[in-house]
């Protein structure tokens, strides 16, 4: 086996790499496209509206495909599928980079 000198990537990195992926390819141009897309659609904005901490949390208990169907949404109405992580750069930091920070740095990523 080979070594790398790159971190795997985590679990959201992945995702949205495939949302990502899905929309740059054309196989999703337009929001209606998403499967169930009214639900999603009404999740990401329940998703948007909730506290940092929470939506984290939710993200984290959310099947694969349910996940990819919210951060496609993102993309094509934010244009980055990165925007649930807008409001946390802690969060983000931890789980999109999968960079491990102690309790100041969170305090102080979060407030800028």
């Amino acid at each position: 086996m080979f070594t790398t000198a790159a971190p795997p990537r985590t679990r959201m990195a992945a995702l949205a790499v495939r949302a990502r992926n899905v929309v740059d390819s054309g196989l999703c141009t337009r929001t209606s496209a998403v499967p169930d897309w009214l639900a999603r659609l009404d999740q990401l904005e329940h998703l948007t509206a909730t506290r940092a901490a929470d939506r984290r949390a939710t993200l984290a208990i959310l099947e694969d495909h349910v996940v990819c169907d919210l951060l496609v949404l993102s993309y094509l109405r934010h244009g980055t599928p990165y925007a649930l992580w807008a409001d946390t750069l802690a969060g983000f930091a931890e789980d999109v980079l999968g960079v491990t920070t102690w309790e100041q740095l969170h305090t102080r990523l979060d407030a800028t």
